[in-house]
């Protein structure tokens, strides 16, 4: 169940890259502009879009660490909708902070992702193993919407099921995952909190705009 739970772990950043064994299937992709609005059909479209980027880059053979977090920052980031993860993440400090410190933060959030998770996809050599289903079912609640996916892998009975959430601006976006009513941002919040009640919002956000 280990390999799950990494897979897990970097699923928000780079959740598409699971869905490689989709590629015979799926490229050339359809802009998710191009399809039907609704959260399921939109997440796979996302899915198709960035996998067949990565399928690209591995064609090219310059499936480089380096090449990955560029393709990432260019094609799974967009699809995140970061000021909203970032204003769940610091909860009722939010209103504390000027649009300014809102951005320093909204910076931070998404070098935390990036920073946390890549390693863990870089050490997964077997995606040729992983299935993910996308459900046709979804909740939706004015601009917000919850998708199940579940992932599997091939010739093994063990599978799980997580639940990406999403916010509709301009878009269908994604801000959060969920898995057994734990959700990345929900951590993304306890250690926001934890720092701030230490340090004081004044000197986090200070610290933060010292960070190259």
């Amino acid at each position: 169940m280990k390999i799950m739970l990494n897979i897990l772990k970097a699923f928000l950043i780079n959740f598409c890259l699971i869905g490689i064994i989709f590629a015979a299937e799926s490229c050339p992709s359809i802009s998710p502009k191009m399809v039907e609005d609704t959260p399921s059909v939109q997440v796979k479209a996302i899915f198709d879009d960035i996998v067949c980027s990565f399928i690209d880059l591995h064609s090219k053979s310059n499936g480089t660490l380096s090449s990955t977090l560029n393709l990432t920052k260019k094609k799974i980031i967009p699809y995140i909708d970061l000021e909203y993860s970032t204003q769940l993440a610091l909860s009722s400090y939010w209103d504390q902070l000027d649009a300014r410190e809102r951005k320093v933060f909204e910076r931070d959030l998404k070098s935390s992702l990036i920073e946390d998770y890549i390693s863990i996809l870089a050490s997964i050599n077997n995606w040729e193993n992983i299935k993910v289903s996308v459900s046709d079912e979804y909740f939706e609640n004015e601009n917000t919407a919850r998708v199940k996916l579940t992932l599997s892998l091939k010739n093994s009975s063990e599978s799980a099921s997580v639940v990406l959430k999403l916010v509709r601006r301009d878009m269908w976006k994604i801000y959060d995952l969920e898995y057994q009513s734990i959700s990345i941002m929900s951590i993304e919040e306890i250690g926001y909190d934890s720092k701030i009640k230490r340090q004081g919002i004044d000197r986090v956000v200070d610290n933060l705009l010292k960070k190259p």
